[in-house]
């Protein structure tokens, strides 16, 4: 990407929080498409979450759901899946673009670790990016191989707490993601107790992000990039 198109921009909200644009720069064009993420990085992003999944033939695609146009993505080619869902955006395609640009949260939905990983390293991101998944088994592979690499588990409800704190730390994660109707600030002071980051999603409205700002959590995942960046920097 040209230089020129870039407004070099900073990820982080003082020095404290980090705004993370959901969903491949959702809010910005086509969820997950290389012309959103294009258009969201022109705009000022400089940290985009995207969902990684991988196709039959072994290739690493830009993909929330499982399930695409009634064909299941895991069992289609990359080739079957374009005639489906023609913006559907290889992983190396994206960071042949934009890596350098802007610093990655993948999600890994359904993918080889070893492939996440060599990913990384040909593009040379492994200290850059995130990497973050439901999945306990899958980061505690992918970190095992890939020590340098920070890693994320994701979830959703806020009971078990405890649990799911030790849970990140047994899967060695760096990073605990909890939706935000599960974040208070005992949560965040304990997790931080335990050398772990908490980011948080999904964060539209700028009173909720004004509340985790103010409890300290560590970076935002939102639908709403540029408006919540702006309310925060007021």
């Amino acid at each position: 990407m040209p230089e020129s198109d870039i407004m070099l921009a900073d990820t982080r909200q003082g020095d404290d929080l980090r705004i993370i644009a959901h969903r491949g720069g959702r809010g910005f064009g086509t969820d997950n498409t290389l012309d959103a993420m294009r258009t969201a990085v022109r705009a000022g992003v400089r940290e985009l979450e995207t969902d990684v999944r991988q196709t039959a033939d072994g290739q690493l695609v830009i993909c929330h759901d499982a399930i695409v146009r009634g064909r299941t993505v895991s069992r289609m080619t990359f080739d079957e899946l374009r005639k489906h869902s023609p913006d559907r955006t290889l992983l190396s395609d994206l960071l042949e673009e934009l890596a350098g640009w802007c610093v990655f949260n993948l999600e890994i939905k359904e993918a080889d670790e070893a492939a996440i990983g060599e990913a990384l390293e040909t593009y040379g991101i492994t200290a850059d990016t995130l990497v973050s998944s439901f999945d306990m088994e899958f980061l505690l592979s992918f970190k095992r191989g890939h020590p340098e690499v920070k890693t994320g588990l994701l979830y959703r409800m806020h009971y078990g707490q405890g649990r799911k704190l030790q849970n990140g730390l047994t899967a060695g994660a760096d990073v605990v993601l909890p939706h935000f109707g599960a974040v208070d600030d005992e949560l965040v002071e304990h997790a931080h107790g335990m050398g772990l980051e908490v980011y948080t999603w999904t964060v539209n409205d700028i009173d909720d992000a004004k509340g985790l700002e103010a409890i300290g959590v560590d970076a935002i995942i939102t639908d709403r990039y540029l408006e919540l960046k702006a309310a925060l920097q007021a």
